[in-house]
């Protein structure tokens, strides 16, 4: 499987004419920010020196210089007032430069690819599961829980307004998002979908439509119409919009003709200005004194217009290349930068440059905080203090190189995947085609070097190469990373898919999503290609009353207006050669409105908030119902014991049921299911009142009794108990978050699956105080529960299940697990949390068998503390933990192979205590059944590996161990 990294789609976008900047996400890289600073003095990103310049636009020299990332490390910046912001493009973490202190936090926690900063709220927007989370602007820690979303978000998608507002673009379907900190507002269908882009004019959200050929400036508070006007824009323009920051107006960029078009709200758009002899790569426009300054990245040079005469009056080179540089203005000093070199400067409206290096291009400075010594108003910083080398009772011990502020995290699990293959155009072509293929690193760790095996007897190296296959095939593409540790990573693969040169095209399938729409509903029409790819896309959709709509594009989205028989037609032309295929599609009418107490039997709608004094608002009582909330909340005044937002039931089991775009709030249980078999919930935002700690209690954010096959997806459960899950049912969580958010770890409510079911949580959130299948009335162990590709931060996991399986998980935190027959964890990366509340430190697992491989368990107390346990534990790494790296206490049956132990023992509590330390520390009776072979250690504080006795084990190494091996035979390394 082919998995795009998201670094390589990110893009800067305008956002606000307030003190605030926007990093967003899209497949074209390094778009002109869109910004407005205050202070006079901009926060630039250096990414070859990983540094911030502050800049000082008066002066126009470099007032500071903070390290805020490992060199070479691809950044971007933003601002807000006085601090700036650095966005890590590796591994999506942000530092925040202090404005006074100058001082950078640490990196926070990978967040979202897509960051937006605002004056109340910085949200984290992570496309891939569909989560927009708000975080402190000075802490970069969550407030509140996530929105739950379904939006593609692009460049051209995301600004925020002069209120503070976020509003979200969604390119699939045309509607329309936004969010402060406590509310969010809709509009369905607000523009064309693909075609559409938005801007802020004068403190207010404004689009651009381009099939519509329209401008409108939107009201703030409700997303409607307050005024438009018609744009000479075409569909096929390439643009870049921007608005005013005082006028009612928004700044067409038209790159596809070398144009600059200026739209007044008030009156109408202006003949549009030339820049150049036609076609360029303009970028959007930046507003300073009635000027427009415009960035032409195909020169390196600026256009300035006049925007009371519209026109030019000077063009500037600010580069001698082309360069996607970026452009900023406050005050009437417009500042300009190159990320990617030493090379800044600030400009003015008569093209007067004052050029900048920010850092010396021949011998970068990559140290700490560096203050020029004639700013008075910036303080001095001191050197942060030096690692060094750490005394134990029995001497000197080697220095810690464990990680510093900026260094890399340690290596990757023996064996995990740490790298993708990016391959563009795509992972198919003909015999001859050439395709770019490029190695992206998973984690904070840089790839040096990288070798290529292409499958066809061929290699390269290099972190992007370039290939042609001589041959028709499936070829397996091999690529071995060096990071910049020196460590060699595992290998990534992919596939290729070749066919003969002068394959005519093929249309393998054409998608309609949703298969059954209803009047009102943006539809999805995608066509799955192979063969020569396309030079032209013709879809047309036919109806009863003619032709529905024509699209030229791979994929689109259209609403329909009138239910009936639609047939959609799509015709590719490669080579001269076409070929054309149909399907049709059933449009069914809109739903109904509903109303408190309603049973519903048949698709339904929800047309506004409803507050119900029921006892059960609404009830589904037949099969194949959809429930659209349609971004509405449902909640009542008067909750009950047996109060209960949706429930699902009948006189006999209801099938095929889905619920969906909304909020459910304050009712004991948001949704109840009962004798109910395939319930889909999606984009739901569900806070019940129930009580976690009661297990007996019929409530929670979804409770389900004899409920198969559950699916939710991109859902925020954020009550105290996400859900409760019983006799013989199964659910499945993926893309969503499970957390009330509370700050303390035991506070936050427990998921509970018991009595014969199956629990699978994957691709989402958890911050929860337990996940367990305990049995309130002593049942036996016998449900299953499963957490995959997720941010795990749960106290306890799996108590009284049958099987645990732990996988591929991006971190989990400390946590316990008592009671389960067996626990499987492969792939996990185990980490510290913030701040350690409940002292726990280690992932502890007892009375369980075991199969743990392929894991990271790095900086904790103990990695891995395991009690009457038995069976695997293989080709993990195990990497700066304070006292052990692995402790195993058990006479069972165990195999302890291939692991690695590095840096563990160098606790900082208390280096002089007498408690043993080191990588592996076996406390089992003499001659257990405990093999231990293939294991290497090297750099622990104490043992590199200590046991009582082991009779059985070869292969082990030991260098660098403050006291060797004990008990276990270990040749040098």
């Amino acid at each position: 499987m082919i998995r795009r990294k998201r670094f390589w789609a990110f893009a800067l976008a305008v956002v606000t004419c307030l003190a605030t900047v926007v990093i967003i996400g899209a497949d074209k890289a390094y778009q002109t920010p869109r910004v407005h600073l205050h202070g006079g003095a901009a926060w630039l990103a250096s990414s070859k020196v990983g540094q911030l310049a502050l800049l000082d636009g008066a002066s126009a020299e470099v007032a500071a210089k903070v390290p805020v990332a490992p060199a070479g490390t691809p950044l971007r910046s933003s601002q807000l007032g006085s601090t700036g912001y650095a966005l890590n493009l590796w591994d999506n973490t942000l530092v925040r430069v202090d404005g006074a202190t100058l001082q950078p936090s640490q990196p926070s926690k990978p967040l979202g690819a897509i960051v937006f900063p605002t004056p109340q709220t910085l949200y984290s927007l992570d496309s891939d599961r569909g989560l927009l989370t708000p975080l402190g602007p000075s802490t970069l820690t969550p407030r509140g829980a996530p929105h739950s979303l379904a939006a593609k978000v692009t460049p051209d998608g995301a600004i925020v307004d002069g209120g503070g507002r976020l509003w979200l673009l969604d390119q699939r379907t045309g509607d329309l998002s936004w969010f402060t900190a406590d509310s969010r507002g809709s509009r369905d269908h607000a523009g064309t979908a693909e075609r559409t882009r938005i801007a802020v004019a004068s403190g207010h959200p404004a689009l651009l439509d381009l099939d519509r050929r329209q401008v409108s400036l939107l009201d703030p508070e409700t997303g409607s119409i307050l005024s438009s006007v018609r744009a000479d824009v075409r569909p096929d323009d390439t643009v870049s919009v921007t608005g005013s920051p005082t006028e009612r107006r928004i700044l067409i960029s038209i790159a596809s003709r070398g144009l600059l078009m200026v739209c007044a709200f008030d009156s109408a758009c202006h003949e549009p200005v030339p820049l150049g002899a036609g076609k360029a790569d303009l970028g959007a426009a930046v507003e300073v004194d009635n000027h427009a300054i415009v960035p032409d990245y195909s020169t390196g040079r600026v256009w300035i217009v006049n925007l009371t005469t519209m026109r030019v009056v000077v063009e500037r080179q600010l580069f001698d290349r082309p360069v996607r540089f970026e452009l900023l203005s406050h005050d009437g000093i417009v500042f300009y930068n190159d990320p990617d070199s030493d090379q800044a400067g600030v400009l003015d409206l008569d093209a007067n440059v004052r050029a900048v290096s920010k850092y010396n291009p021949t011998k970068p400075d990559t140290g700490p905080v560096e203050v020029a010594a004639n700013t008075p108003s910036a303080p001095r910083q001191s050197s942060p203090p030096t690692n060094r080398p750490r005394s134990g009772p029995t001497g000197n011990v080697p220095p810690v190189s464990g990680p510093g502020r900026f260094e890399p995290n340690p290596p990757a699990p023996v064996g995990a995947p740490i790298a993708d293959i990016v391959i563009k155009p795509r992972n198919r072509g003909l015999v001859g085609d050439e395709f770019e293929l490029s190695v992206v690193s998973r984690s904070p760790i840089g790839i040096a070097t990288a070798r290529w095996t292409f499958g066809d007897g061929t290699e390269s190296t290099g972190l992007v190469v370039r290939h042609r296959w001589q041959r028709p095939g499936q070829f397996q593409v091999n690529v071995a990373p060096t990071l910049t540790s020196g460590l060699a990573a595992p290998t990534a693969t992919a596939t290729v898919i070749i066919e003969p040169a002068g394959t005519p095209p093929r249309i393998d399938s054409i998608s309609v999503d949703p298969e059954t729409p209803r009047v009102g509903e943006a539809v999805r029409f995608s066509a799955g290609v192979s063969g020569h790819w396309p030079d032209r896309w013709e879809w047309t959709i036919h109806g009863d009353q003619g032709t529905e709509t024509v699209s030229s594009l791979p994929e689109f989205s259209h609403t329909f207006t009138a239910p009936g028989t639609y047939t959609v037609t799509l015709a590719v032309l490669a080579g001269g050669m076409r070929v054309q295929q149909s399907r049709q599609l059933t449009v069914v009418p809109e739903p109904p409105p509903v109303r408190c107490g309603d049973v519903l039997t048949a698709s339904a709608i929800l047309k506004s908030n409803l507050v119900c004094p029921n006892d059960v608002a609404l009830t589904i009582a037949a099969d194949n119902v959809t429930l659209d909330l349609g971004g509405h909340t449902l909640s009542t005044d008067t909750p009950s014991e047996t109060s209960t937002g949706i429930k699902v039931a009948g006189s006999r089991t209801i099938q095929n049921t889905t619920i969906k775009n909304g909020t459910l709030t304050r009712f004991r249980t948001g949704v109840g299911l009962t004798d109910v078999s395939g319930v889909k919930l999606s984009a739901m935002t569900v806070a019940s009142s129930a009580d976690a700690n009661n297990f007996e209690q019929v409530a929670g954010d979804i409770y389900g009794v004899n409920a198969r096959a559950v699916q939710v997806s991109h859902t925020n459960l954020t009550g105290n108990a996400p859900f409760k899950i019983h006799d013989n049912s199964d659910i499945s969580v993926t893309n969503s978050t499970l957390s009330n958010n509370r700050p303390q770890r035991w506070e936050r409510g427990e998921a509970i699956c018991t009595r014969v079911s199956r629990c699978t949580i994957s691709e989402s959130v958890l911050k929860l105080f337990l996940v367990q299948c305990s049995n309130p009335i002593g049942d036996s162990q016998d449900s299953t529960l499963s957490i995959e590709s997720s941010d795990v931060d749960s106290i306890t996991i799996g108590r009284e299940c049958r099987s645990v399986t732990l996988k591929n998980n991006e971190r989990i935190l400390p946590f316990g697990s008592h009671g389960a027959e067996f626990v499987a964890m492969t792939g996990n990366i185990a980490s510290p949390p913030d701040n350690d509340e409940m002292g726990l430190g280690m992932i502890s697992i007892g009375n369980s068998e075991l199969n743990i491989s392929d894991n990271d368990f790095s900086g904790l107390d103990t990695g891995l503390r395991t009690w009457q346990t038995s069976g695997l534990i293989t080709r993990n790494t195990f990497t700066a933990n304070s006292l052990m790296g692995l402790s195993v206490d058990s006479p069972a049956p165990h195999e302890i192979s291939h692991n690695l132990f590095t840096n563990n023992g160098h606790s900082e509590k208390d280096p002089a205590s007498n408690v043993i330390r080191g990588g592996l520390i076996v406390d089992a009776p003499f001659n257990a059944d405990i093999r231990v072979s293939n294991n290497h250690s090297h750099d622990n504080y104490g043992y590199g590996m200590s046991a009582l006795d082991i009779q059985d084990g070869t292969g082990n190494t030991s260098s660098r161990d403050q006291l060797g091996c004990a008990g276990i035979k270990c040749a040098p390394r």
